[in-house]
């Protein structure tokens, strides 16, 4: 728990100077209405600064039993590590998202890389496959919408346009 706590103050801490930092950016906005180069870090850096003191300072979590005897340890679920197959999958991903972006547009781009990232980190069967698409669908349309008509980000290929 004192681990969360160190942690949660270090990205409030990073994200009070993220945001004081982008706040101090003073480049020329480009025409009405543009958020100018400091909306991404700014935001970000408030989001940042709000999980961190979230995670700082929630409250223990509660025991549902009896506590565990001084000569009894926890135990950990351990996690593999993947296998090296999985993470050139990862890579050759990443790469192909930034060779096929112009070419297929953000929207198509954005969902195949999530569709296949999702699906490589998630249950690798046709269930797994399904919830990837349809996750993918739904994050790559939403972020499309935001950065088309809620900050007027110029991308190629967004769905609707």
């Amino acid at each position: 728990m004192t681990a969360d706590r160190v942690i949660g103050a270090g990205l409030f801490l990073l994200g009070l100077a993220m945001a004081w930092a982008a706040s101090r950016i003073s480049y020329p906005m480009l025409g009405q209405g543009d958020p100018g180069p400091r909306i991404l870090p700014l935001v970000l850096g408030v989001l940042i600064a709000v999980l961190g003191a979230g995670l700082g300072l929630r409250p223990p979590a509660a025991v549902a039993g009896p506590r565990a005897e001084a000569d009894e340890t926890d135990s950990a679920v351990v996690i593999p590590a993947e296998p090296p197959l999985l993470r050139v999958a990862h890579a050759f991903n990443v790469v192909a998202y930034v060779a096929l972006f112009e070419r297929l547009g953000f929207t198509a781009a954005t969902f195949i890389f999530l569709s296949l990232a999702i699906f490589l980190l998630g249950r690798r069967n046709l269930r797994g496959a399904a919830l990837a698409a349809l996750s993918a669908a739904i994050v790559t349309l939403a972020v499309g919408f935001g950065l088309k008509t809620g900050v007027g980000v110029q991308l190629p290929g967004v769905f609707p346009g």
